[in-house]
């Protein structure tokens, strides 16, 4: 059992506790809120009348989605748990050192982001920044559910930092990416500190982490998309030197018609507990980041796999970017494993050709970057 169980991450009792603690809080309040709402209803109904009648109507479809919310947030939870437990940190690097839980926003202890970098890192030499945006249907997720891909990024020399940004529907578009450029902004006001160079920074994640990084590919190179954004001045025109994007979302209004498991709920939520068909045009252009690719986008990596409802829309993302002339690499991965987001864990061989790739991808772009071909996977060991 010894070679089953080598690559197992040390069980973690004191972060489980706390995590799972906040999840049930979490849990509770949203019960409450259905019980509130229902009792506000049947207010409201007895009434009568044509405001009141309207005001029903709006508050059924509130407690329509917080039900279906709920039953969705339940699975996930039990999911996110087992998987931080077992297979998606499972063949984590144990070259690399962490500091969790950092807060990156004084006004909402809420947000935090981790920090990995190699253990025997040279402190004197300015490290290359992996910027990692975890994915949960916008609903969920946890950088410390992610640590397989990103210590075996910062054993290869990178700076990784990984980040929680909030769930739907409180954190509701456009609250992530406003929340994602505050880490960036923080990230750079401590850039000395952890000697990182903050010049130009890699992005990557995996699901809705993906869809998220590629919106930040977006903003830094269409300065249309970017004056949509209320974002932090310091770090507004961040420039972005490679993206890598795990089964992403890029497309909203296609991934409603896959019928991936879910998506609706989770579309939903990130539109703050309305359907995307709701929202107004601007909106829905604004939310899908295959509408917003230039020619100027970042070197891009994208991975996709068989057995995933989604995958088309990385055919469709690469295809764009080709089209564009905008470097793409693409790998796709075949076989039972071959699921959705697969490279997120590294017990699979899928999964560790996904991470050989990444960091290939990754070194060329610090080659180029440095004017340098020295062959190695180390960006600053």
């Amino acid at each position: 059992m010894k070679n089953l169980f080598e690559n197992k991450p040390k069980f973690d009792r004191e972060l489980f506790i706390a995590k799972h603690e906040a999840l049930e809080q979490r849990h509770r309040a949203l019960v409450d809120r259905i019980k509130n709402n229902m009792t506000e209803l049947e207010a409201l109904l007895k009434q009568n009348n044509h405001k009141a009648k309207a005001a029903a109507k709006k508050l059924r479809k509130k407690i329509s989605f917080d039900l279906r919310y709920g039953y969705v947030e339940g699975g996930h939870i039990k999911n996110e748990i087992l998987g931080m437990l077992t297979v998606y940190n499972w063949g984590r690097s144990h070259k690399v050192k962490s500091i969790r839980h950092i807060r990156f926003d004084n006004g909402d202890s809420n947000l935090y982001l981790n920090i990995y970098q190699h253990k025997k890192r040279d402190m004197s030499k300015t490290a290359k920044v992996f910027v990692y945006i975890h994915g949960g249907g916008w609903i969920g997720g946890w950088p410390e559910s992610r640590e397989a891909f990103t210590t075996k990024v910062a054993e290869a020399g990178y700076f990784v930092a990984s980040l929680y940004y909030g769930d739907a529907p409180q954190y509701a578009h456009p609250k992530m990416i406003e929340n994602i450029y505050k880490a960036l902004a923080w990230l750079k006001e401590h850039a000395i500190e952890y000697n990182i160079d903050m010049d130009s920074i890699f992005v990557g994640g995996e699901s809705a982490g993906a869809h998220l990084s590629a919106m930040l590919g977006c903003i830094s190179t269409n300065p249309e998309y970017n004056a949509q954004f209320e974002l932090d001045e310091s770090v507004r025109n961040q420039k972005v030197e490679g993206l890598v994007l795990n089964c992403g979302v890029y497309n909203m209004e296609k991934a409603l018609e896959t019928k991936f498991r879910n998506i609706n709920i989770y579309i939903e939520s990130f539109c703050g507990g309305r359907k995307l068909s709701d929202m107004p045009e601007e909106f829905r252009k604004q939310v899908s980041p295959i509408n917003w690719v230039t020619a100027e986008f970042p070197p891009t990596f994208c991975i996709s796999a068989e057995n995933d409802k989604l995958a088309v829309l990385t055919f469709d993302f690469v295809d764009k970017l080709f089209d564009l002339g905008v470097y793409v690499d693409h790998y796709h991965a075949d076989g039972t494993f071959a699921v959705h987001a697969f490279a997120v864990s590294q017990a699979f061989k899928i999964s560790k050709i996904a991470m050989q790739n990444t960091r290939e991808f990754l070194r060329g772009l610090v080659e180029c970057m440095d004017g340098s071909e020295n062959g190695s996977n180390e960006a600053t060991v």
